[in-house]
């Protein structure tokens, strides 16, 4: 009688133990997934701080306007003229 409870123990014992094996690697598998989001938050949330202040500044800067006007869409002002060497 006594051999069969210590077989039973030795058979929960060991289910147990896959269970709980099963339930660790869940854990941390969901933690780096947590850790990746947490790192991703981060970095959107430093990005919206520079979109927020390029808006400011688009906002009360009339010069950088005109610097993103010339830099990016290669406008001018009335009179001026482009002179373009190479290529």
């Amino acid at each position: 009688m006594k051999k069969i409870r210590n077989n039973w123990f030795l058979i929960i014992t060991f289910i147990f133990l896959i269970c709980t094996g099963i339930r660790i690697r869940t854990l941390i598998s969901t933690y780096r997934t947590f850790k990746f989001y947490q790192n991703e938050i981060k970095s959107l949330k430093e990005e919206n701080k520079i979109l927020a202040e390029r808006i400011e500044k688009v906002k009360n800067d009339p010069f950088y306007i005109e610097k993103i006007l010339r830099e990016n869409y290669g406008l001018i002002k009335e009179g001026e003229f482009i002179i373009k060497i190479g290529e």
